[in-house]
């Protein structure tokens, strides 16, 4: 089978590889559709603490099951499914108290390698974070899963918020956020450095804040309730908290590069008792209500594909995607 594997850091290529067989509680699933994102260039271009080299590249994705192993017998061939990248066990204090996504067993043993004809689903994942895909959710959409789940775990991070959120960066995340926030009654704002993303404020009814020019235009743009992190920038966790008001939120949703400091005003933290808290992945429930949302409708992803295409097209659209030129991009199996 082909397929796309990291073999260090800025370096990648098409191998051949052998087609996986599930073992006990897996399941091997064909490609039908995977996103690149953020976090896969970010791998190419630093590597990433939880993730050794090489690797199948690739996390998010639909796919079909065409083997199910000994113990997945809840599994056919022909069931379209997404599968999480964690499979948390139920069992340990962190499930145990709502912390799923805080899983030590479940990151053991991590889905990775959607960029292929076929992949292997870890018996963990199968057994807890593996999602049937509702008729009529097309392959594309139901593969933001991963992403809008990550929001949804974000959202719930944060307390009761209401009011004006900004969210810094316009990623596909970003944009995520606002179709989450704006359901949820809250006036939002994205801001970034691609004028041309204005666009999808109007389609997720969110404000865009162009942060192209040289002025700082956010100064002038009053302080917010709750502002959200997209960037992974610590130089942007070191703002956010001067850009909410006093007894605001900050919500540190996208990940630093590893090793990174970041400084905050203490005066300001303390004295506008502004609250600043980390968001990390997401649990199955939260993966689950994901598929829920982009099954109702109640968020539609679509209009962040830039472009589709196949495996073929994979190395193209990594490019497009680390010049910014997309805001996500789909492969597929080939016709």
């Amino acid at each position: 089978m082909r397929a796309f594997v990291q073999t260090a850091i800025g370096r990648y290529e098409e191998r051949d590889l052998e087609t996986p067989t599930a073992g006990p509680g897996e399941v091997v699933v064909r490609l039908r559709a995977a996103l690149t994102c953020g976090t896969d260039v970010k791998l190419l271009s630093r590597g990433h603490p939880r993730i050794a080299l090489p690797v199948t590249m690739g996390h998010e994705m639909c796919g079909e099951v065409i083997e199910a192993g000994p113990g997945a017998e809840n599994w056919k061939p022909g069931d379209r499914v997404v599968p999480a990248i964690s499979g948390p066990c139920g069992r340990c204090a962190d499930c145990r108290s709502g912390r799923a996504n805080l899983c030590a067993e479940g990151h053991s043993r991590r889905f990775w390698g959607a960029f292929a004809d076929y992949a292997r689903v870890p018996a963990n994942v199968v057994a807890s974070n593996l999602h049937r895909v509702p008729e009529g959710l097309d392959d594309v959409a139901s593969a933001f899963v991963d992403p809008l789940a990550s929001v949804l775990h974000g959202w719930r991070r944060l307390a009761n918020p209401s009011g004006r959120l900004l969210v810094y960066g316009a990623g596909a995340l970003a944009w995520l956020w606002a179709a989450v926030a704006t359901r949820r009654g809250m006036d939002v704002a994205v801001a970034g450095r691609r004028p041309e993303r204005a666009t999808l404020a109007t389609l997720y009814g969110a404000r865009f804040v162009d942060l192209s020019g040289d002025s700082d235009v956010l100064a002038s743009a009053g302080l917010f309730d709750a502002a959200v992190d997209a960037t992974g920038d610590r130089e942007v966790w070191g703002r956010l908290p001067g850009l909410v008001r006093p007894g605001g939120q900050v919500l540190l949703f996208g990940g630093c590069a590893p090793g990174a400091t970041a400084t905050f005003d203490a005066e300001r933290l303390h004295y506008a008792e502004v609250a600043v808290v980390g968001s990390f992945h997401y649990t199955p429930e939260e993966a689950r209500a994901a598929l829920e949302a982009l099954a109702s409708g109640e968020v539609d992803p679509r209009p962040l594909v830039s472009a589709r295409g196949t495996l073929s097209d994979l190395p193209r659209f990594l490019e497009d995607q680390k010049r910014g030129l997309g805001v996500r991009y789909a492969v597929g199996a080939a016709a």
